[in-house]
């Protein structure tokens, strides 16, 4: 699990994320990484099979837990998108509630430029579906929408 940990934080580092907390579920199967820019679920469905949910922390509209006796499930919802860990220690999934609130709360009294540069993230995420809708109705080829991505993405 270390290893993983550490795996994460390396990509997260990369994006320019900060990695703040981690929790996993009971069994290790689940994992959900919080960062100073959004919430990622990662599940490990086999041998060479995963699974991640990334949630920005602007767009996550309810937080909810329920308990089963010492364990809880954490359900993040945001528009369209869920992530659901369960079989967490209760009190650790009340702190990431409660962490994940915060963080929320300081990101509305303070417009940082990691909001700004997460808005942009999202206007070139929507500008590469939009070209790739013109790719699939034959009106682009594919070195032009691999042209037009990389020039987006910056690559």
């Amino acid at each position: 699990m270390a290893k993983q940990i550490q795996m994460f934080d390396d990509r997260f580092t990369e994006q320019g994320e900060t990695l703040l907390t981690v929790c996993a579920s009971v069994k290790g199967i689940k994992q959900l990484y919080v960062t100073d820019q959004r919430v990622l679920l990662h599940e490990i469905k086999g041998l060479v099979s995963n699974d991640e949910r990334s949630i920005p922390l602007a767009s996550i509209s309810s937080i909810n837990i329920s308990n089963k006796l010492v364990y809880s499930t954490i359900e993040i919802v945001s528009t369209g998108n869920k992530a659901i860990i369960d079989d967490v220690p209760a009190h650790i999934a009340l702190e990431i509630k409660s962490g994940i609130e915060n963080l929320k709360a300081m990101a509305k009294t303070t417009s940082s430029p990691a909001a700004k540069q997460e808005k942009d993230m999202y206007d070139v995420a929507d500008e590469i579906r939009e070209l790739k809708d013109l790719l699939d109705d034959g009106i682009l080829t594919q070195d032009e929408f691999d042209a037009k991505k990389k020039q987006l993405l910056g690559i």
